[in-house]
């Protein structure tokens, strides 16, 4: 009709960015989970390219699990799900931030935090039918160490290379490093070395570090690679988000913390070998496709 205003054009079909078996990874999920983890810093284009692409992939291992619990029919409690989101909304009213705000610096809807918090409560159920007392005992057992309380001593040499550099300089970075390491392994003593190029803090006592345990007081990459040394032993280059190592344990101090101590920690770390089979196994059989 005359003067009638014309219909209002659909929204744009949001554009994907993945489909696993079926069920669609919109570009808004990947780009939200990936501001997530940039908390507002600004990284090269090949950095940003390289992030969206493991955001991208644990967004992909995230639904991979969802759908193997639907299809084994095990779901959160809604009632506990519900509790959870009511008491971060009291703890972040209680600093007088406003919630919608949280979950945006965090790219998260209050939907897609629901969604995360049902997944993570409902592998958690799932864990706790196939992760045994005996399945505890067993993997503390074989790791001991990492779980009783042992300690290496250790000295390092550090070659920073910033988070967001560029091929080159990473590639600079890594043959100054295994020169470096040609010297000690040619006679120079570890200490000296440590005095002479590390650009770290403990560089002028010789790279000294004290003694640390496997889990919590070193980061990851670390930790794994000075555990896996022998007394006195080089490691090879180790990368770090600080930048590149060298390490020398200098001596291991026997841990004495039994199972009733660490069988809560030892269950988490379980919990996420377990999360991380099942994703690969779902992935091993699931079609995914990437739309171009």
């Amino acid at each position: 009709q005359v003067g009638q205003a014309p219909p209002a054009a659909a929204p744009p079909a949001p554009k994907i960015a993945a489909v696993v078996d079926g069920e669609n990874i919109t570009e808004a999920e990947v780009t939200a989970a990936l501001q997530s983890q940039l908390r507002g810093q600004q990284v090269p284009p090949e950095t940003l390219e390289e992030l969206r692409r493991l955001v991208l992939d644990a967004l992909i291992n995230g639904r991979l699990v969802e759908q193997f619990l639907a299809e084994q029919k095990i779901t959160a409690d809604p009632q506990r799900v519900e509790s959870i989101i009511q008491q971060l909304k009291q703890r972040v009213a209680a600093v007088g931030l406003p919630f919608a705000e949280i979950l945006k610096r965090q790219g998260h809807t209050e939907q897609s935090l629901r969604r995360r918090i049902a997944g993570e409560l409902a592998f958690e159920k799932y864990a706790q039918q196939q992760i045994t007392e005996e399945t505890v005992r067993e993997y503390f057992q074989a790791h001991k160490e990492e779980y009783d309380g042992t300690k290496v001593e250790a000295s390092h040499l550090l070659i920073r290379v910033e988070e967001d550099a560029g091929p080159e300089q990473k590639k600079a970075a890594m043959a100054k490093i295994k020169a470096i390491r040609q010297e000690i392994v040619g006679g120079l003593a570890f200490e000296e070395a440590a005095r002479k190029y590390s650009e770290g803090p403990s560089g002028p006592d010789g790279g000294k570090l004290g003694a640390f345990e496997r889990h919590g007081e070193m980061v990851e990459p670390f930790a794994a690679a000075a555990f896996a040394l022998k007394k006195d032993e080089i490691s090879e280059p180790v990368e770090t988000r600080f930048g590149l190592h060298l390490i020398r344990v200098t001596n291991r101090i026997p841990g004495t913390k039994q199972l009733a101590e660490v069988q809560d920690t030892v269950r988490q770390a379980l919990t996420l070998q377990l999360w991380k089979e099942t994703a690969a196994k779902r992935r091993a059989e699931a079609k995914i496709e990437l739309p171009k």
